[in-house]
């Protein structure tokens, strides 16, 4: 019998993590659990995760990647006429992404107890407002703006916060709350940037 790669023992373990964390609490998943749904020995399991948080940290790190891509992929450039037209389209992109990953609906707007992963996922926030920043400088040339927090990255955990307290009652994000998520965004942001900007010359 061919020996299983480690590379490929780790994709099983993976897998099995985001089918459970798809599917349940993340809270209530063990390393025994994924051992289970992925057919390996715990001990295996362990031998490449020290807890189950060290696990959810690196599924979250493919999540944070994808982020980045959300970004990439929401805006559509011939239709940006204000300056609020970027924040519409990346709150309806992050909106449409959870909606299809039930890994980071159950994680990231679910009520699970791992510091490391809200520390990571705060730290990507502001990697995230940063990339944000740039996205309106690209169009719009900005007033001058605090220099002691990036206010494209409040925004964004402004919105979470939203989708989060919809997610946890009613276990989906429902339209009038990813609308009123861009309310709250619109009026922060606003309160930074004039209500008309001309638009930068391509």
């Amino acid at each position: 019998m061919k020996k299983e790669s480690t590379e490929h023992r780790l994709e099983r373990i993976r897998n099995a993590a985001i089918r459970l964390a798809s599917e349940r609490n993340i809270n209530t998943i063990s390393i025994y659990d994924v051992a289970k749904e992925a057919a390996i020995a715990a001990s295996t399991v362990y031998h490449h995760y020290p807890n189950i948080e060290a696990l959810v940290c690196e599924l979250m790190n493919d999540v944070f990647d994808d982020f980045s891509e959300v970004l990439n992929s929401a805006i559509v450039e011939e239709n940006i006429h204000h300056w609020s037209d970027i924040n519409r389209m990346i709150e309806q992109g992050f909106v449409d992404y959870y909606r299809r990953t039930p890994l980071a609906q159950h994680t990231l707007l679910g009520q699970h107890t791992y510091a490391s992963v809200r520390h990571a996922d705060a730290q990507n926030d502001q990697l995230l407002g940063y990339k944000v920043e740039q996205i309106y400088r690209q169009f719009f040339s900005l007033p001058e703006l605090p220099k002691d927090v990036n206010i494209f990255a409040v925004a964004l955990q402004v919105a979470d916060k939203v989708y989060s307290m919809n997610y946890q009652e009613k276990g989906e994000i429902a339209s009038e709350m990813a609308r009123e998520a861009i309310v709250i965004t619109e009026a922060y942001i606003g309160s930074y940037l004039p209500r008309h900007i001309p638009r930068l010359e391509s």
